[in-house]
């Protein structure tokens, strides 16, 4: 009967913290505070939170591929807060933490400064015609954690959907640099060294495998 008793003890212990880890992963907030005001909600697996920024074009996006870059900052706080000052020149549609927490900065109709001097399928100017995602962290000395790859696949699916971006627009900011430099060699444009090809081809990969797992009906390899 001991042996028993503590068998059920240890059930019922098991069941309870079972029950608590899974009530505090999915009620977690993301790692960065979050400032009075701003939405957020739980998508899926992952929180979604709204950070809009200034630095937008006047304009309709001609939304037609996505580029992916890296942060290469310390942590998502000095990103969000480098992508939504003014004075710093750039921004993005949304900025994906190490945890998956996607921060949204404008909606995929914004023209945002994400791309520079870029060029994609010989167009130049791919803010225009392009959606910006940024990877906290440095995809040269780190890889992409699992969360923020399927939180980007979450966030990409649709916009694959919606605007019928072919796969092979899913390119990275070292691409679209080199491209530009390719067809403008007198113009001065520094190499660009986010996204690697690994941490692409592994992003594009799990993109793939999440599509046909999903049976998306129409994507265009």
């Amino acid at each position: 009967m001991g042996g028993a008793r503590m068998a059920g003890i240890f059930l019922i212990v098991a069941a309870v913290l079972s029950i608590t880890l899974a009530v505090w992963f999915g009620t977690r907030k993301p790692k960065f505070p979050v400032t009075e005001g701003e939405h957020i909600e739980k998508k899926g697996e992952y929180w979604v939170v709204d950070v809009p920024t200034p630095n937008i074009t006047e304009g309709m996006n001609d939304v037609q591929g996505i580029i992916l870059h890296h942060t290469a900052t310390a942590d998502a706080e000095h990103a969000l807060k480098t992508l939504t000052t003014p004075k710093g020149g750039v921004s993005c549609h949304v900025l994906i933490d190490t945890d998956g927490t996607r921060y949204v900065l404008a909606d995929p109709t914004a023209i945002t400064w994400h791309a520079g001097k870029s060029r994609l399928n010989g167009r130049d100017g791919c803010n225009e015609f392009t959606v910006g995602i940024e990877f906290q962290g440095n995809t040269v000395e780190e890889p992409l954690t699992d969360d923020q790859i399927q939180s980007a696949i979450d966030y990409v699916i649709p916009l694959i959907h919606h605007y019928n971006i072919p796969l092979k627009n899913i390119v990275t900011h070292e691409q679209i640099r080199a491209n530009f430099k390719e067809a403008h060699p007198k113009i001065k444009a520094h190499a660009k060294v986010d996204v690697t090809p690994e941490e692409h081809a592994r992003f594009m990969k799990a993109l793939r495998q999440r599509m046909r797992a999903e049976l998306f009906p129409s994507y265009r390899s």
